[in-house]
């Protein structure tokens, strides 16, 4: 019986199970993502080589998605899990810059799992809300102040780094474009960005044009962020008529 509970465990049955546990699902870039790790005994003992957490999220590559892991790391070393054996592992995960910001049309989520010697990996998935830090949300709070509503996002692979795209619906009559995309980079001393306007042709011209695209780049130091996202929307507003 002993060797038969083995083998089922090795195929995954009766195994070893993971289950991570947020404080809070919600974190800023540059924060910690804090939980437990419980780890439950299955059938027979087993050894864990290491527990593994790490980030991961999906990116648009072409008219396919992938998905793509931020980081994994071992939070835990070796040890052995006795039958029924319950075992808890607080965990404390640094979420880097870099990291997509959860808004419509990117998830990010917190991947558990754990090397079992001889044995089929366990693992366990848990949503995570991903919110941007305060220079990255002043950015965000000047373009609504001016109107504009945060539609969703797009998540690409460019020179071996996810970048991500947040897209903006502009107040209706205004600025004369169909769509403000903003890229956001940390950068020393404060933030890279980089604006791009789509200005949809109307009328009689959409029938020889129809999109116009404009980028421009423009990096915010830690100063003029500071001062709030009132001071940053005239700033903005001024480049977005630049771009137009």
């Amino acid at each position: 019986m002993g060797f038969f509970k083995k083998m089922m465990a090795a195929a995954g049955i009766g195994a070893a199970r993971v289950d991570a546990r947020l404080h809070h699902s919600a974190v800023r870039v540059g924060e910690e993502l804090r939980g437990t790790v419980t780890v439950t005994g299955g059938k027979v003992e087993q050894h864990i080589e290491r527990l593994n957490l790490g980030l991961t999220t999906r990116y648009r590559d072409g008219e396919e998605w992938a998905t793509h892991t931020l980081f994994s790391l071992p939070v835990v070393g070796s040890f052995s899990i006795r039958p029924g054996e319950v075992r808890e592992f607080p965990f404390s995960l640094p979420v880097p810059y870099g990291t997509p910001l959860t808004v419509r049309g990117t998830d990010v989520w917190l991947v558990t799992d754990a090397d079992i010697a001889g044995g089929m990996d366990p693992g366990d998935t848990d949503p995570v809300q991903v919110l941007p830090d305060s220079r990255m949300a002043t950015v965000i709070e000047a373009a609504q102040l001016l109107g504009f509503m945060l539609k969703g996002s797009e998540v690409e692979y460019h020179h071996g780094r996810l970048v991500q795209e947040l897209s903006f619906t502009p107040p209706y009559g205004q600025y004369s474009i169909s769509e403000l995309e903003v890229l956001m980079l940390p950068a020393q001393g404060g933030l890279d960005v980089v604006l791009e306007v789509d200005r949809r042709a109307q009328g009689l011209a959409s029938l020889f044009v129809e999109e116009f695209e404009t980028k421009g780049r423009w990096f915010i130091p830690d100063a003029q962020l500071q001062q709030g996202p009132q001071l940053l929307a005239q700033d903005l507003a001024g480049r977005i008529r630049q771009l137009r």
